[in-house]
C-alpha cells in the first residue's frame, strides 16, 4: 500500500450565472482543484475573487 496519503484537498468554487432561457436554476457552481503552495496549507484563508467572462 501507499503510506501517508494526503487526506485534504484544496478546491476553488466559482459561482456562475446560468444564461440559458429554459434553465431550472439561476446560478451553478464550478469546482476546480487549487494549487497548493510549497510552504503548505497553514495560514491560508478565504479570498473572494470577482471574475468577468
Amino acid at each position: 500500500g501507499i503510506r501517508s496519503v494526503p487526506r485534504r484537498m484544496r478546491v476553488r468554487i466559482s459561482r456562475k450565472r446560468n444564461d440559458e432561457e429554459d434553465a431550472k436554476d439561476e446560478l451553478y457552481s464550478i469546482v476546480t482543484v487549487a494549487e497548493v503552495p510549497p510552504e503548505g496549507l497553514t495560514g491560508l484563508g478565504t479570498k473572494i475573487i470577482e471574475e468577468e467572462d
